[in-house]
């Protein structure tokens, strides 16, 4: 039976694993020639499978992405290449601007396309500012997703929550086959994940207080929590 393309994809994916893997590391050189190799024969297979896989998940363009930017920079192309946004923006540290060095060649962004925000890794006001300040300047898009799978918990807790609040789609990307020897996913393992708002969940506890306005005849109070809820 003829391979299929995906086939002979999933395969060269799998070899070129089992390469990189096998590579010493004893070294600090070896460890360089290792992520050397990752990015020169791997990233473009974990990106076309990545983006195969995942793209039957993706129910609408999103035309404005905001993104926590870690130490990696392999899950923002990634999501960058899927999601296909029109307008980037990137929440970093002073730690990690320089990853965008690796981002910004590798999808080929325009000046014009993205813009990047240095923020504190301890002080979530900056990045709450920040994205309401990009959500105000885009004129409060309905189709924004905020990908807060970079950075420290703080800022990825920061940028999920204030997504949360003004209600857009969060999204992230996970793994089931995590290598901590490599400190990287299993090639071929990445997959997206969305988040979906906590008002589905606690839209009940809602109605409840707006029942409570609504009795103490707060009648504006209680519409605009029954407006937010619809």
């Amino acid at each position: 039976m003829k391979e299929t393309k995906k086939q002979k994809s999933q395969g060269s994916l799998m070899e070129m694993t089992e390469k990189w893997m096998s590579l010493e590391r004893k070294t600090l050189k070896q460890r360089q020639e290792a992520e050397q190799f990752y990015e020169k024969n791997l990233m473009k297979l974990i990106e076309k499978d990545y983006v195969e896989r995942n793209a039957e998940k993706v129910y609408e363009s999103a035309k404005y992405l905001i993104m926590s930017v870690g130490m990696s920079y392999e899950p923002i192309v990634l999501n960058i290449c899927l999601l296909k946004p029109e307008k980037i923006l990137f929440l970093c540290t002073e730690q990690t601007e320089k990853y965008l060095d690796k981002v910004v060649p590798y999808c080929r962004l325009s000046a014009s396309r993205f813009q990047k925000a240095v923020v504190s890794e301890t002080n979530p006001v900056d990045i709450y500012h920040e994205i309401k300040r990009a959500y105000q300047s885009w004129e409060r898009p309905e189709k924004l997703y905020i990908d807060f799978t970079g950075g420290t918990k703080a800022t990825s807790a920061a940028a999920a929550m204030a997504g949360s609040m003004i209600n857009v789609q969060l999204v992230y990307i996970g793994t089931n086959d995590y290598l901590s020897d490599f400190r990287k996913p299993n090639p071929g393992s990445e997959t997206l994940f969305y988040i979906t708002n906590p008002l589905e969940v606690f839209g009940d506890l809602e109605i409840e207080k707006a029942f409570t306005l609504f009795g103490k005849h707060n009648y504006p109070g209680a519409r605009a929590r029954l407006e937010e809820l619809k």
